[in-house]
């Protein structure tokens, strides 16, 4: 009976880590299709590594990105904050903090990223701290957003 119980429970096991790896992909397309890209995270439980492709709008070919080595500096800062946002959406926390998530960001992006970042905010219900800086001004305050400038350093 034992056994039975143990053969169960690791098909069970292995079932959900299939299932998790399809929602952090879902996840992760539905933040990169802000910008039109489109994506797909590859878990390997057994060599326990985690890669990601990337096929990006603007490349006529349509060739898949297998080393984000490859991408420019902001378009591996926004799949690496859509990678992020996956594992939030997976995950929760009373809390969380994001500093410089736009950085190497041209100012397309970061408007993208910041909407996305305080859309995901607000619904998770959650308080976040993104700390950046760049220009915020962007962000309108409300009910749930506070926004806190600091002045900028003396040189």
């Amino acid at each position: 009976m034992q056994v039975l119980g143990l053969d169960l429970r690791w098909k069970k096991f292995q079932r959900n880590a299939g299932l998790l790896k399809r929602q952090l992909t879902w996840l992760f397309n539905e933040h990169l299709g802000k910008k039109g890209i489109s994506g797909f995270i590859n878990v390997d439980y057994k060599s326990k590594i985690l890669s990601v492709e990337l096929t990006m709008p603007q490349d006529a070919s349509r060739d898949t990105v297998r080393d984000t080595r490859g991408l420019s500096g902001g378009e591996r800062s926004f799949s690496t904050l859509c990678f992020t946002l996956a594992l939030h959406g997976m995950t929760e926390a009373p809390f969380r903090a994001m500093d410089e998530f736009d950085v190497f960001m041209d100012a397309v992006s970061r408007k993208i990223s910041l909407d996305t970042l305080v859309d995901f905010a607000v619904a998770q219900g959650s308080q976040w701290v993104f700390i950046t800086p760049h220009d915020i001004s962007m962000v309108k305050p409300g009910d749930r957003v506070k926004k806190q400038q600091m002045a900028a350093p003396r040189g």
